[in-house]
């Protein structure tokens, strides 16, 4: 004769878990988040209001930086006052380093110190092509960033 499952004597419904391994996995992330921690880098963004303040009444001669990639070794600068170009220059290298080398050189020479004077770049938009890599666009952010013109877009290669 067949005997019937489940009328068999009942087991216990108490398991006794090792809680140590827990534990000790545990106290070593613990250790391991609290060390790593040192090397985490708090990125700041400068943020100034533009309108409303008193800052504002002060008329200062601002100009803006215009930079468009026309291929990875070659950018057009151009210097605006007032949405009017007044200087149009053209960066070349024979690779993408020497440009950005280049282009540090011209922004120092030739457009921080307009017609012999010192200028302020209110603010700078970078629009690159689709044959610039992601690289070379934070290259030209960390040229630009050096230079104290830290007020920077980015537009899409249509101005967009």
């Amino acid at each position: 004769m067949r005997k019937k499952t489940g009328l068999g004597q009942k087991k216990e419904l108490d398991a006794q878990l090792n809680l140590t391994p827990f534990i000790d996995l545990l106290s070593t992330c613990v250790c391991f988040l609290l060390i790593t921690a040192v090397w985490i880098e708090i990125g700041t963004v400068e943020v100034k209001q533009s309108h409303g303040t008193a800052a504002q009444e002060e008329k200062k001669e601002t100009y803006d930086l215009d930079l468009v990639f026309k291929d990875p070794t070659q950018m057009a600068v151009n210097l605006k006052k007032n949405g009017k170009r007044v200087q149009a220059l053209k960066v070349k290298g024979e690779d993408f380093n020497s440009m950005m080398v280049n282009l540090n050189e011209t922004i120092i020479s030739k457009v921080l110190t307009y017609k012999k004077k010192s200028i302020e770049i209110a603010t700078a938009t970078v629009t690159p092509r689709s044959t610039v890599d992601y690289g070379g666009l934070i290259s030209t952010l960390d040229v630009l960033r050096k230079n104290k013109i830290v007020n920077i877009g980015v537009l899409t290669a249509n101005g967009n």
